[in-house]
């Protein structure tokens, strides 16, 4: 006897064209394997601009709310599994409905402030996470029934390879340049700490073109144009990760930091600020909590000799890796539901 596999809608909230099945959403990268063991649909609407500013973007907040209204019903009537990838306003229309299907989301950052307090969370089976941090404090904002997990699948490890290099004498901070990833409090910091043959990367789009302005002109204010490079896009990730020694977080707070997890795998060390969950991906050695602490973190790294560098960034780079890689995949826990 030969069970067929059940069928699943998955939801996804990143910006598209307007077909069912698409390949520009955050887990892209999922989906060959999704398509071999589910039947399975992709509901991704053109996204709606934060602000209606022009003719075209009231034209895409109604195609959005169009999509919503006609499309996502008809989905949600055929699939036996939903998976919203983002507990926002598709996870408060549909857990709001009764389809009788099986519903399931995976939450990141962002939506346990902004949208949890919309969603009827006792009519969704299981919620995923990118991290114990964010799965303890969805658990400690109500009193949910279904079942949790705590999963990574947001890249392919294999696609940053581990490169053995010589130090660089370069750190490296990648991400959007926003105000939540502390980009400006570390250019300042930067300039204060006494690191006279270091210098300091910055890569990444400017998301607050204030803030932006307030980062070039601290850089040039205190002649700093010599020691800190603001690259803007990089295409070649790899190739810009193999530049610099460290990887540097000092965001306010994040889910699981993408820059992290493929900086440490390509061989770079982990410098974090110690917000909630980033001790699951930097080794203790690398967190810090004050300007003190991250140049004795910088220090320390560059105190050790080849042997002692490279056994650490090792031993760091196989504990992430295993981590991660054990946690339960994604489309195993849907199957199971």
């Amino acid at each position: 006897m030969i069970r067929r596999p059940p069928r699943s809608t998955l939801s996804s909230s990143s910006a598209a064209s307007d077909v069912y099945k698409r390949q520009d959403h955050f887990i892209k990268q999922n989906i060959p394997e999704w398509e071999e063991k589910f039947d399975l649909r992709i509901f991704n609407p053109p996204r709606s601009p934060p602000k209606i500013r022009t003719p075209l973007d009231l034209l895409r907040v109604l195609k959005n709310k169009w999509e919503i209204r006609t499309q996502l019903p008809k989905l949600a009537k055929w699939a036996d599994v939903v998976f919203c990838e983002w507990a926002t306003h598709y996870l408060r229309w549909i857990s709001k409905k009764n389809y009788k299907n099986i519903l399931a989301c995976r939450m990141h950052r962002f939506e346990l402030d902004r949208h949890y307090d919309e969603i009827q969370w006792n009519n969704i089976d299981s919620v995923l996470f990118i991290s114990e941090a964010m799965e303890r404090k969805f658990h400690a904002k109500g009193d949910y029934k279904g079942k949790t997990f705590v999963t990574y699948d947001n890249l392919n490890i294999e696609d940053f390879p581990l490169i053995q290099k010589e130090k660089t004498m370069q750190i490296g901070m990648l991400g959007n340049i926003e105000p939540r990833k502390g980009v400006l409090e570390f250019v300042e910091y930067f300039g204060k700490m006494n690191l006279p043959e270091i210098k300091l990367s910055i890569a990444g789009k400017a998301k607050d073109a204030t803030y932006y302005g307030k980062i070039k002109r601290h850089i040039v204010e205190n002649n700093l144009e010599s020691k800190i490079t603001i690259e803007g896009y990089v295409k070649d990730l790899n190739d810009w990760y193999n530049s610099n020694d460290c990887i540097i977080s000092n965001s306010v707070y994040e889910g699981t930091q993408t820059s992290i997890v493929e900086g440490v795998a390509t061989g770079c060390w982990a410098i974090s600020k110690d917000w909630d969950g980033a001790e699951e991906i930097v080794d203790e050695k690398g967190l810090f909590t004050n300007v003190n602490e991250l140049e004795k973190c910088i220090n320390l790294f560059y105190e050790w000799n080849d042997e002692e560098r490279n056994k650490n960034i090792k031993k760091a780079r196989e504990k992430l890796i295993s981590k991660l890689t054990n946690r339960p995949k994604m489309h195993d826990i849907i199957s199971k539901l």
